[in-house]
């Protein structure tokens, strides 16, 4: 199987708006306040619970049975009461989701239109007056669940799942739940939700036994690994280069261009001719293709700068932002961003719903005749170099280097540092899992990429802190 990033061979492969969607001031007031209502579940006075650990940086996920427990679900039901907002509940076919989220239930006790098993994205549709509540850990392997909260039709930002956390600290579960009965399921979240989808025409489709295998029958018989697998047993929920053989094949085999979710669905991977394109070269496809000309857009910062330039020539006006999901969407809510996109495959489009959607963006894309996205990924020809470095990086030091020699308008520290230099850009960025610091260098041919990284390695060690 081929890379369409056209990078060296240890690359890592990884219409205008429309005002319903925009969030008024009132709206915005209630996202700040809405977790601070007083709650007649939570003593406040309690000594907190100090296992906090399933809660991550934007969702909680964990090991079922250590962090992802029917007690812990529980308490999150009870945190969520606080809002005094209705809830849509729906979850992924992972193994337990069924009585995880029937303790949330319990402990909510508030009103829930349940909406069965759907993938995210169809939830945070649904959640514009709401809450919605989506029982998945995404592209997590088997052994993991977990949640994801969505108002207004986006994610949760970091404040608002912080203020849930505080709740959630001072909840408490008893020592046996008697779980309510899960309800009748909702049919018309899920046409809802169908219903604002663009037409999917004749690709090939890979649901991985995610969550994408509730809409199957949208997908028709162009759809491969379209039965739910709980335990993942037959596809890994994480769609790269390396789980994507079958979807490849069948490209080349039905000259059709393919496309494969994650877990959850939220994210995208195109697949052309056998060969499987890099997230940023896609996100370049669809603004050239299916966005307005002239309206603002935002990529993540580990997108290739070739593409950044490439969109600014086409007369975008273009923006980064940090890596990671949660920041397009928030580029998509106060940045009043017409489309944004994260390299690892999650798009947004202002004209759909703030929060990333990996179905919508492989129905608008389904037309697409085959070899056309590959055609296009051609004039990328930039070199990719990866190293790291395992000690403390003065950030601020790294940055005053890029900028004498590039220029302030040539350098963001957003996320890291990142600079074009002409003949070679980098990206320089702290792990978020790991103690080390992340390289990344670019240029259009090895020898360029090859010093460049020398002289990014040597401006880190000047930039050491010891």
């Amino acid at each position: 199987m081929k890379s369409a990033d056209n990078k060296a061979k240890n690359a890592n492969p990884k219409d205008v708006g429309h005002p319903a969607h925009d969030i008024p001031s009132k709206q915005t007031e209630d996202m700040q306040n809405a977790c601070s209502l007083p709650d007649p579940q939570i003593d406040e006075n309690a000594t907190p619970n100090k296992r906090l650990s399933f809660f991550k940086t934007y969702d909680c996920r964990g090991m079922y049975g250590a962090d992802a427990t029917e007690k812990n679900c529980f308490r999150l039901g009870r945190a969520c009461h606080a809002s005094k907002r209705p809830i849509v509940l729906g979850m992924d076919f992972r193994e337990h989701n069924d009585t995880l989220a029937a303790a949330f239930m319990t402990g909510f006790e508030g009103d829930v239109r349940f909406a069965g098993h759907l993938p995210s994205p169809a939830l945070a549709y649904a959640s514009s007056d709401g809450w919605a509540i989506s029982f998945t850990a995404s592209h997590n392997p088997a052994g993991y669940n977990g949640v994801k909260f969505k108002k207004h039709q986006r994610c949760f930002f970091e404040n608002e799942l912080q203020q849930l956390k505080k709740k959630y600290a001072f909840a408490k579960a008893p020592d046996h739940i008697d779980a309510k009965k899960m309800p009748a399921v909702d049919e018309t979240v899920k046409a809802g939700y169908l219903g604002a989808l663009p037409e999917i025409h004749d690709a090939v489709f890979d649901l991985a036994g995610g969550a994408a295998c509730a809409l199957k029958e949208a997908f028709g018989e162009k759809a491969i690994f379209h039965q739910p697998d709980p335990t993942f047993a037959n596809h890994a929920p994480e769609p790269k280069e390396d789980t994507l053989g079958i979807l490849a094949a069948q490209t080349v085999k039905q000259r059709k261009v393919g496309f494969a979710f994650d877990g959850d669905a939220d994210r995208c991977v195109a697949v052309d001719q056998g060969t499987v394109i890099d997230g940023g070269i896609l996100t370049a496809y669809i603004a050239v293709h299916h966005v307005q000309a002239k309206t603002k857009v935002f990529v993540t910062l580990d997108t290739q700068a070739e593409v950044f330039r490439l969109l600014q020539d086409e007369g975008f006006d273009a923006h980064y932002t940090p890596v990671g999901d949660v920041h397009i969407v928030r580029a998509m809510v106060e940045q009043n961003a017409v489309f944004a996109a994260e390299r690892s495959g999650h798009y947004s489009f202002k004209q759909h719903m703030p929060d990333s959607d990996g179905i919508y963006t492989a129905a608008l894309l389904s037309g697409t005749k085959a070899g056309d996205i590959l055609a296009f990924a051609r004039q990328f020809k930039a070199i990719s170099l990866k190293d790291e470095v395992r000690f403390q990086v003065d950030f601020a030091a790294l940055k005053a280097w890029a900028e004498a020699r590039a220029g302030s308008g040539n350098v963001q520290a957003i996320d890291g540092v990142k600079a074009d230099f002409g003949d070679y850009a980098f990206l320089v960025r702290a792990s978020q899992t790991e103690p080390k610091v992340r390289i990344n260098v670019e240029a259009a041919n090895p020898a360029a990429a090859k010093k460049g990284l020398e002289e990014v390695k040597t401006a880190l060690e000047k930039s050491r802190i010891s």
